[in-house]
């Protein structure tokens, strides 16, 4: 992925499989189900900025999430299988170039959104 990184797809993916806008907590506990991992803020805000600056995500005001029509055209409902769904988005990710765009969380959001997610795993 020329200009992506692993992460992007994956933050992508974890957007997608909400199929609505979902919160940055919500992002963190869908990329912990696909990959067993918590992302971390340097993931997050490097994968957000690609995907937003190539008009693939939207982030609002409140720091919920969505892909664009054209992030969404990345993602498949229909496929169940998690690492052909990321093979998936990769691939298509390879084929254009990543336009990096400046999304900077603000302070705390990040750790708060692990901390809620966490807390509710572990209750």
């Amino acid at each position: 992925m020329t200009g992506w990184e692993p992460a992007d797809g994956w933050v992508l993916a974890s957007i997608g499989v909400f199929q609505r806008p979902c919160t940055l907590t919500e992002l963190v506990a869908a990329g912990d189900w696909m990959n067993h991992a918590v992302l971390t803020e340097p993931e997050v805000s490097g994968a957000l900025g690609r995907l937003v600056g190539s008009g693939l995500a939207r982030v609002y005001e409140d720091w919920t999430l969505e892909l664009t029509d054209e992030g969404a055209s990345l993602f498949s409902a229909e496929v169940r299988s998690i690492q052909t769904q990321l093979d998936l988005i990769e691939d298509g990710l390879a084929g254009r170039a990543p336009e990096p765009a400046r999304v900077r969380l603000p302070d705390g959001a990040f750790a708060a959104a692990v901390a809620a997610y966490l807390e509710h795993r572990e209750g």
